[in-house]
């Protein structure tokens, strides 16, 4: 998909630079700012400019596309580097030249990467009365002498 084009209308250079700042994270009024000649205009009038370009279809769909283009990128980006050093710590694991110690620390990290450590521990709590439990332990004991 042509990202420079939105609903047949092609962005203007300062439009396109505004789209980017946006999808940065910058606000209307500094994207605005950085990418149009705006010396002489009131903080307002920036404002007011900078909302009602981003009203435009073209425009707000541009922003939209930068947007996913780059949480993809993030994402991709951090898969390759959780995967880069899940590698390594294989690599250092399996490295008969190091010693046991550092083999041992690379597959805890290895096993804790893989949930395999979780400490977490649930406690249930049970409200019961002294009755209950009494005859709880009854029928307990009962099946344990008779």
């Amino acid at each position: 998909m042509d990202t420079s084009k939105a609903k047949g209308l092609p962005l203007t250079p300062k439009q396109s630079a505004f789209a980017g700042f946006v999808a940065e994270g910058k606000n209307y009024t500094a994207s605005y700012r950085l990418a149009y000649n705006a010396k002489n205009m009131s903080n307002n009038a920036i404002s007011i400019e900078g909302y009602k370009l981003m009203k435009k279809e073209h425009v707000k769909l541009q922003v939209d596309l930068l947007k996913a283009n780059n949480s993809t990128a993030t994402k991709a980006h951090e898969h390759t580097r959780q995967a880069w050093i899940l590698e390594r710590l294989k690599e250092e694991a399996l490295d008969q030249d190091n010693n046991a110690s550092t083999r041992v620390r690379a597959l805890e990290l290895l096993g804790k990467g893989a949930g395999l450590f979780d400490s977490t521990q649930t406690v249930v709590v049970e409200n019961r009365t002294p009755t209950q439990i009494e005859a709880e332990l009854s029928e307990k004991l009962g099946i344990l002498f008779d």
